[in-house]
């Protein structure tokens, strides 16, 4: 018996339903990144380790764990993305996209594709997984924060997706320096009660601590120094200018003094979508929030930026937006007419304002065909038995209207009404 051989785990197929839910997410997200600006970039899946290694943190989970790393014939080490905004950044220096004619700061970008992490598969988190980008490069400001959060809250309002808004600030550099001494001094008291990956992260990356989902870690969070306590006067008023303009677009929040995302590369305002459908786990929908230094990283100016990224297949599994089916429409034939049954099916096909399906059943006398097509659900079935004129069915109806094989717009007028 020949074995069957089955996906990656951790990598699933996307068959048409959920295929067809991907397709309307993505139509939405593009339709509102041509509203806010925004163009489309699209780079490639594999990239120098360095890339990632740099930007993410050498102590991030995803450097440290999570990433799918290779060597080429020449043994250099490749990695496929596991994350947008690094490649994002690294393009903008590699294209020359700063101080081009074509290309002027801000740069706003968006970007549709695969991304690859090696975790353990559960419900809405995949080894393979799909995502939206948005990336604002410019001068940092409370004002692009709050149009990315808007840019957000409508998007996920357009595809019906049921979440809440929860925002933190990470504050400048010397806020979270001054903020990460006092964690730690704290943290230390209990390091002898906190999960293992917890102790790793004490002295290498200890703001991550904050978001655990142990319920050992949680308990001595909840009585750890704030991060709201030790911000600078102005990351302080950038903050507040935040929550008032997003107060001012009547966009619902809740301050999360926990809330940190996982990257060495946030400050300032970061934000979260969750929702309640998929488990406390895998409860972030959306997430993103204003960083530095990525570009200058890859040889570029010191230019600041702001995103977020949406997972695809969470938002397939919470959003009830389905791209729906074209009504199929069955064409049947004798075989005499085998020729003129597959020129119209041709015509139609190519027909611009035709609104369906265009299938041709072959097997078997006429009788035949059209049991077959009543059996795949067609909404109309052409009958081809002469040269002159073509008889069509209505689903549930049993008289035929007879139309000129050549009378296109007719034929076209008479399915789209059914």
């Amino acid at each position: 018996m020949t074995e069957i051989i089955r996906n990656v785990r951790g990598m699933r197929d996307l068959l048409d339903r959920e295929s067809r839910k991907k397709l309307s997410i993505e139509t939405e997200a593009r339709q509102l990144a041509l509203n806010y600006g925004y163009q489309e970039i699209n780079t490639p899946i594999v990239e120098y380790s360095s890339v990632f290694n740099k930007s993410l943190g050498q102590f991030s989970d995803i450097v440290t764990k999570e990433m799918y790393n290779f060597k080429d014939e020449k043994g250099r080490s490749l990695t496929l993305r596991p994350e947008a905004t690094a490649s994002i950044a690294r393009a903008i220096v590699s294209n020359g996209l700063l101080g081009s004619e074509e290309y002027r700061i801000p740069l706003k970008f968006f970007l549709f594709g695969p991304m690859f992490r090696y975790e353990r598969p559960q419900k809405g988190r995949y080894r393979q997984f799909y995502q939206i980008n948005f990336e604002f490069f410019g001068k940092p400001s409370p004002e692009c924060d709050v149009e990315l959060i808007s840019l957000a809250f409508n998007f996920l309002k357009k595809i019906k997706s049921d979440t809440y808004l929860k925002i933190n600030s990470l504050g400048d550099a010397k806020s979270r320096t001054r903020y990460k001494n006092e964690l730690i001094n704290y943290l230390k008291k209990f390091k002898k009660d906190l999960s293992s990956d917890s102790i790793t992260r004490l002295d290498k990356n200890p703001l991550r601590i904050l978001d655990s989902k142990e319920k050992g870690d949680l308990e001595i969070v909840k009585k750890a120094p704030k991060m709201f306590d030790h911000l600078s006067i102005d990351s302080n008023e950038y903050y507040k200018e935040v929550k008032s303009l997003l107060k001012s677009l009547n966009i619902k929040f809740e301050e999360d003094s926990n809330l940190v995302r996982g990257l060495d590369y946030y400050k300032e305002t970061v934000f979260e979508f969750k929702t309640d459908k998929l488990g406390e786990q895998q409860d972030t929908i959306l997430g993103g929030g204003r960083y530095s230094g990525l570009v200058k990283m890859f040889g570029g100016n010191d230019l600041d930026g702001a995103g977020w990224a949406a997972g695809i297949d969470r938002l397939i599994d919470t959003s009830p937006l389905i791209q729906p089916l074209n009504p199929k429409i069955s064409i049947v034939y004798d075989e005499k007419y085998k020729n003129q049954a597959f020129k119209l099916a041709n015509k139609l096909r190519n027909y611009k304002k035709m609104n369906g399906n265009i299938e041709i059943v072959y097997e078997g006398s006429i009788s035949k065909q059209i049991k077959k097509a009543s059996k795949l659900g067609s909404k109309n079935i052409i009958i081809v038995e002469n040269n002159e004129e073509i008889k069509i069915s209505g689903k549930g109806k049993k008289e035929k209207q007879n139309i000129l094989i050549t009378d296109i717009n007719q034929i076209v007028k008479k399915l789209n009404a059914d």
